[in-house]
């Protein structure tokens, strides 16, 4: 079944190039900009034995996310739509400025992405509704926590210590080929081959030094209105070959689900990981939200569970609460306000536990 769904998608991405070849181009692709720029300014208290411990994380501080999104396509004469898309970090370190870079090609047959994007997996996923920072997945919220990225050798992002998104042992941007179906009565389907998890390098890789080799994820999603609710579901599965740091191979599953009413939604998503070493773990969130003319509000819970890798004894866990309100001010422009508790808790002994009260802008363009 796998075979048989990779040669499909093989075959329809050499039917569709040589059709782009034999239609010639009407005019040079014409790159836009939009993106995203967030300021929020906050206050926190963090009683924690990480680093300086004691009060050492305590105090007001701004925290700022901000991305730019070059955007571009063209339609040829046989109907085929070829574009790019790239995004640069406006918040990162030197490594890391830019984030998405990959190319698409859209027809009647679906869509084709080829390059560093997330997985299909990852793309078709829904979790917990929110109007604020949240907590899933979210660098705004975790940077008023004591933590660099980590806690007790297991990562927040792409894994279950912090997000119900998750990519194979976090390696989200990696170069890749995916494709999505059209969509058929409310529902879609996604596929993507991972060659390995390096990111921005065409270096041949040797399969005994990257933690792994042959990655697949595999989507689907169903979003329609039933009547008078809303529904979102989505599922999804990963897994991969010669994970040679762990000698065993890596996977993971996850779904979730949204049901709106009038202005009400309510939902939450499950994730779960195997052999994956400190990122082996599972994560769950849960919430719901109400949004009215300008106004929105929601409360969300998220709670995630690392075990631990051979250097370190022990599992970590990490809870944390959101209330959050927003108003738009206008077309692109949101004001957010956010009340938060996170827990952090390993094995090891580290702990570090946080209120915050933020509040800021979030703009679009």
């Amino acid at each position: 079944m796998r075979r048989g769904l990779l040669n499909g998608t093989a075959l329809v991405a050499a039917a569709t190039a040589a059709a782009a070849m034999a239609a010639p181009a009407q005019a040079q692709i014409h790159l836009s900009l939009e993106g995203i720029m967030q300021q929020f300014l906050g206050y926190a208290n963090s009683d924690t034995n990480v680093g300086s411990g004691g009060d050492a994380f305590n105090g007001f501080d701004v925290k700022s996310n901000s991305e730019i999104y070059f955007v571009g396509s063209t339609t040829l004469d046989n109907g085929l739509k070829f574009g790019v898309s790239i995004t640069l970090e406006g918040n990162s370190n030197a490594d890391n400025q830019i984030d998405d870079s990959f190319m698409f090609v859209e027809g009647s047959f679906g869509r084709f992405n080829i390059g560093g994007e997330n997985s299909a997996g990852y793309l078709m996923s829904y979790a917990a509704p929110d109007v604020g920072l949240g907590v899933n997945s979210t660098s705004i919220l975790t940077g008023f926590l004591p933590q660099a990225g980590g806690f007790a050798g297991a990562n927040f992002f792409d894994a279950p210590l912090g997000s119900t998104y998750l990519e194979l042992d976090a390696a989200d941007k990696s170069q890749k080929i995916s494709y999505f179906t059209p969509r058929f009565s409310g529902f879609q389907l996604g596929a993507s081959y991972l060659p390995d998890p390096n990111k921005d390098s065409n270096a041949q890789v040797d399969e005994t030094t990257v933690s792994y080799r042959d990655g697949f994820s595999l989507g689907a999603n169903y979003v329609d209105t039933i009547g008078e609710v809303d529904v979102a579901i989505s599922g999804r599965y990963d897994w991969a070959n010669d994970q040679s740091a762990a000698g065993s191979d890596p996977s993971l599953y996850a779904f979730g689900l949204n049901l709106g009413y009038a202005g009400f939604t309510i939902g939450g998503s499950y994730a779960h990981t195997d052999d994956q070493g400190a990122d082996t773990g599972r994560s769950f969130d849960l919430g719901a939200s109400y949004e009215t003319g300008p106004w929105g509000v929601s409360v969300t819970y998220f709670n995630g569970r690392a075990e631990a890798d051979t250097t370190v004894a022990g599992d970590s866990t990490y809870k944390a609460y959101e209330g959050a309100v927003s108003y738009a001010l206008g077309p692109g422009v949101t004001a957010i306000g956010s009340v938060s508790y996170q827990d952090l808790d390993a094995d090891t002994g580290d702990k570090a536990k946080t209120w915050a009260v933020v509040g800021g802008f979030a703009l679009e363009f």
